[in-house]
């Protein structure tokens, strides 16, 4: 925007200066020359002198003076005015150009008679319409020239056409400046217009690089979610111990020293008994034959931990099921059944999302839950956790 507008200040600053000027070779107008005649002889009768003076009879004559205005206010003023006034007003019924102008006084007078006068073109840009008239002598001499009426018809037509081609000139010249300010305001409307169409063109992309910026976003964020179940899952078979909470918990309770006293004192057959569910997870009597054994589980609690676990389906209470070969490590699913779908949908974000990862799985988009990759979970400290969460997606 900023090349665009100081475009325009250079088109309109070349488009006031063409007003402004005048060739200095150009043929003045009638008015013009008059008034450049009377600012020479105000100039040459009082200098710097009398500016104050010269300021009385620019505001007395706000629309231009000539010699005869000028005289009807210095006439009591002297021969130095009565001479200056002689010399001068030969030269007004002439025409002629800046230099002609410049010709008549002198460069210190000069310097300052042309700012007042380039000043006066400028205020009045109607001053260089007027036609220049035809000098009094001239005339003269071809009257003199031409002896009968019909010579005389030639030479009046011919003076007009002159005229006529002079005016035509100026007015061409004139209009120049007019035409110079109507193409720099097209240039400077299609500038703004092309700068309009680039903005609108910069918004949708800034918009499409948000759009992006967000999709990628959301990638990274499960990609960090799948990172940290990954890194959690190697922690426990590495180390056997589960990180929770920022701290690290033993992979299995150790009996504290006061339950190994209480347990050494009773007999063998007053042993507690263990509680294959919150103690020990269930093995398969069978476990040589590596025969699966599958837990039903509901959602997980905010330390990762199955609330509840049942060897048979809970309507209402189990959503996913687990399938567990040595009854510490498993994997798990959710439950492919109509009703635990719709069971899990009415809490997505407490039923599934501590449990599973996929696009968008926070709002539903489908009343059927497809698992792509089970999750995994370990046993640890009586619970059954989360270690490595399971990719679902919405279908229906």
């Amino acid at each position: 925007m900023k090349r665009i507008t100081l475009l325009m200040a250079a088109i309109i600053c070349l488009a006031t200066t063409a007003v402004a000027q005048i060739s200095e070779n150009q043929t003045l107008s009638t008015t013009l020359w008059k008034q450049g005649i009377a600012t020479c002889a105000h100039y040459t009768a009082h200098a710097r002198g009398f500016a104050k003076k010269i300021e009385e009879i620019k505001g007395k004559y706000p629309q231009g003076y000539t010699l005869d205005d000028l005289n009807e206010v210095y006439s009591n003023q002297g021969r130095k005015w009565e001479k200056i006034y002689n010399e001068f007003k030969k030269e007004e019924d002439k025409s002629g150009t800046i230099n002609d102008l410049k010709e008549l006084v002198t460069p210190q007078i000069w310097k300052l008679v042309e700012p007042e006068f380039q000043a006066f073109i400028t205020e009045h840009p109607e001053a260089m319409q007027d036609v220049p008239a035809q000098p009094a002598d001239k005339q003269a001499e071809g009257e003199q020239a031409n002896g009968d009426e019909q010579n005389a018809d030639t030479e009046n037509a011919t003076a007009q056409t002159g005229n006529a081609s002079s005016s035509n000139s100026i007015s061409c010249s004139a209009n120049l400046p007019l035409w110079l300010g109507i193409i720099g305001t097209l240039l400077g409307l299609c500038a703004l217009l092309t700068a309009l169409s680039n903005r609108g063109k910069i918004k949708e992309l800034r918009r499409s690089f948000a759009r992006e910026i967000d999709r990628t976003n959301a990638n990274l964020q499960e990609f960090s979610t799948d990172a940290a179940d990954q890194m959690k899952a190697l922690s426990i078979r590495l180390t056997g111990k589960a990180i929770r909470n920022n701290e690290a918990e033993p992979f299995m309770a150790e009996q504290t020293e006061e339950e190994e006293t209480i347990t050494e004192g009773l007999a063998d057959d007053e042993q507690p008994e263990e509680n294959p569910v919150l103690e020990e997870a269930p093995v398969a009597e069978d476990d040589e034959n590596n025969v699966p054994l599958n837990l039903f589980m509901s959602r997980p609690d905010e330390n990762d931990v199955f609330t509840r676990v049942s060897d048979t389906l809970e309507p209402g209470n189990s959503i996913y099921v687990l399938t567990t070969f040595d009854g510490t490590h498993g994997t798990f699913e959710v439950i492919d059944k109509p009703e635990v779908h719709r069971f899990a949908l009415m809490m997505p974000a407490e039923n599934l999302i501590r449990a599973c990862s996929g696009n968008a799985i926070q709002i539903p988009s489908g009343n059927r839950i497809v698992t792509d990759r089970a999750g995994e979970a370990e046993f640890i400290d009586g619970h059954w956790h989360v270690v490595v969460k399971a990719i679902i997606h919405y279908e229906g």
